[in-house]
């Protein structure tokens, strides 16, 4: 397959996945979204070491269970490689400020929209929200 192909395979089966399933934090949340999102692209991911969670406050305490104090470290620890929102392309991670004080992970879709929960529409699960983030990675 073409990078293009994996990238479109991999948004495919995520929204597959995560489609219409209302957000649940350690369930169903964008840090689930991304894990499996980056094991459709190739990606070697556990994050059993996260442990479970069910709030905002023990997602942040997942985060630092596995070795960092935020999202873009852990998203940097994965060997992610930071790139410019200019530079996004299908299929590529997003980091954004979320709600509940935790910041949010999107999957770039196209066009300035990313796929993610919106805070307007958490009992929609995952849909395509106009967002600027703060940083970016790219997925391959």
């Amino acid at each position: 397959m073409t990078p293009l192909e994996i990238r479109h395979t991999a948004i495919e089966a995520t929204m597959a996945r995560f489609r219409g399933r209302p957000f649940a934090w350690g369930k169903v949340d964008c840090a689930k979204v991304a894990a499996f999102h980056l094991k459709k692209m190739g990606f070697k991911i556990s994050i059993s070491k996260a442990g479970s969670y069910s709030s905002a406050l023990g997602a942040q305490r997942a985060i630092v269970r596995m070795g960092y104090d935020t999202i873009p470290e852990l998203l940097d620890g994965l060997g992610l490689t930071r790139i410019p929102y200019s530079r996004l392309l299908l299929g590529d991670l997003v980091v954004a400020d979320g709600h509940d004080g935790i910041a949010a992970i999107g999957i770039y879709a196209s066009n300035g929209h990313v796929l993610g929960f919106h805070e307007d529409h958490l009992g929609q699960g995952l849909v395509a929200v106009d967002l600027k983030p703060d940083f970016a990675w790219s997925v391959l």
